[in-house]
């Protein structure tokens, strides 16, 4: 057999893959192009590898055979050789070739279990990862509706066990929010929060609700409220009851009471499941041991809840009211020592704190105080947060802090990195539209000047091109990843 010549242009990956396909037919030669390879890319797929898949997918294929020899095409083993099919298929990136392997899987689990079975969710799953591999997102999501389907229609609607199927599906929907997805991302906020409210429901008929996140999933709705407010999704009639609502409100409704709909208003909404917290952590300062270090945590994490509430009221304009409960947190710890004081009230955080940010650091310039949290232009993409990645670049800012958490005279002092005007105006703008909490002297709020603060950034949040303040305000309503200047439009609005 005369091989074709690989090119080195693509060295080392490309080379590799050509000689792997080019070498399958004679174990031999394998084994001395393995020695090849360990010699002199040990950082590739090593031959040996390569034939050890080959030989799997051999193996698996001939006990597909063999089921089939029997006249037996239905057998549910032949599903399973299937999806170990599809998955080394995967792994060499044959979607195409996978999906049909997974097709067939399926259709297999649903002809022996059910048209509904669960077994078939492993299979369908793997149709997602491929379809999204592919760039067929619309197929993508089609199985992740029907495959929350199969989970409601197995389970039952009032069973515990549907709640990762609930929380999976619901952050599908976010994540197709910030990817702007579909003809009306945001009809995906409202999805999300109904199906997050509906796994609370669940959560509190639960036994042994204490097994369960209850804090984070709240967090969570919290955060869906306060992107539904940002948007102004449940405001339109066209959004809030467009066609491609992939949930049914009666059927949340249904499950949930109504409990978390409040009148689809996010104010009332966000207020309801902060308030929740509020109470859990109360119930743990009252139960924990008086003056042991447990109840010293649990007391400052009861404060840092009715900080976020009083944050809730500042974010939409009351701010009388925020006032008020700014200075409820701070007699929650009038008795307690400097140390703890400080390390609750003495710094500034971007709000609502419970958005995931890059922390900052203190610039030197600073005597005092602590860093506030990340703008949302500055945080941190998914990429960032799930892979290994350098440090971050940075930039040094100063600013002035009003009593209302707005951010007002904005200088960029230095970055790590060169940057262009455009950039530096993105970054001044996106801080400027910060909302932050405000210091607070004995519990009241109050202005702070000259604050110096480096803030590290996700380069990706940022670039050199003028589109972004010509469509801020479009993006941040079909977003959550908003480019540098959409939050200082969006706050100044409120």
């Amino acid at each position: 057999m005369r091989l074709r010549r690989c090119s080195s242009d693509n060295f080392p990956s490309q080379w590799t893959a050509c000689l792997s396909a080019q070498l399958t037919y004679s174990g031999r030669l394998l084994r001395r192009i393995s020695l090849i390879l360990g010699l002199f890319l040990p950082w590739s797929v090593s031959a040996q590898e390569l034939a050890a898949q080959q030989t799997e997918q051999e193996r698996l294929e001939q006990a597909v055979a063999t089921l089939e020899a029997t006249g037996d095409t239905w057998h549910p083993m032949i599903a399973e050789s299937m999806i170990s099919l599809a998955r080394l298929l995967q792994a060499e990136d044959k979607h195409t070739e996978a999906l049909v392997m997974l097709e067939r899987a399926v259709h297999i689990s649903r002809v022996n279990q059910g048209l509904f079975s669960l077994q078939q969710g492993p299979a369908i799953k793997m149709q997602v990862q491929s379809h999204l591999a592919l760039g067929e997102w619309a197929e993508a999501d089609s199985l992740e509706q029907y495959h929350f389907y199969i989970h409601s229609r197995s389970l039952g609607d009032g069973n515990p066990e549907l709640i990762p199927a609930l929380l999976s599906y619901a952050e599908w929907h976010l994540e197709a929010f910030a990817e702007r997805r579909g003809e009306f991302p945001t009809t995906r906020l409202i999805d999300a929060y109904r199906l997050y409210s509906v796994a609370m429901s669940l959560v509190d008929a639960d036994p042994e609700p204490e097994k369960y996140p209850r804090e984070r999933y709240l967090h969570r709705l919290a955060y869906l409220s306060w992107l539904m407010h940002r948007t102004g999704v449940q405001n339109r009639p066209e959004t809030l009851y467009a066609k491609t609502r992939q949930v049914d409100d009666d059927w949340a409704d249904r499950i949930t009471a109504g409990e978390y709909r409040l009148q689809n208003n996010p104010f009332l909404q966000g207020e309801y499941v902060l308030g929740q917290i509020i109470a859990m952590r109360e119930q743990r300062v009252a139960e924990s041991t008086p003056g042991s270090s447990i109840q010293r945590e649990m007391r400052k994490l009861h404060a840092e809840a009715v900080l976020d509430m009083a944050d809730w009221n500042l974010l939409f304009d009351r701010r009388q009211r925020a006032e008020s409960v700014y200075e409820q947190a701070w007699e929650l710890l009038a008795s307690e020592d400097d140390a703890l004081k400080k390390d609750v009230f003495d710094r500034m955080v971007l709000i609502p704190s419970f958005e995931n940010f890059m922390q900052p650091e203190q610039s030197t310039e600073v005597a005092q105080g602590s860093s506030p949290a990340m703008a949302t232009a500055f945080s941190a993409t998914r990429s960032m947060l799930d892979q290994h990645r350098q440090p971050s670049p940075w930039v040094t800012m100063r600013f002035d802090l009003t009593r209302n958490g707005r951010v007002t005279n904005v200088e960029l002092l230095e970055s790590s990195t060169e940057i262009n005007e455009n950039v530096r105006r993105n970054m001044v703008m996106a801080l400027r539209g910060s909302v932050l909490r405000p210091a607070l002297r004995e519990g009241i709020p109050d202005i702070t000047r000259g604050l110096v603060y480096r803030f590290p950034y996700d380069p990706e949040r940022f670039t050199d091109s003028e589109e972004n303040s010509e469509t801020a305000v479009d993006s941040a309503a079909a977003t959550d990843k908003p480019s540098a200047g959409i939050e200082s439009d969006l706050n100044e609005a409120q």
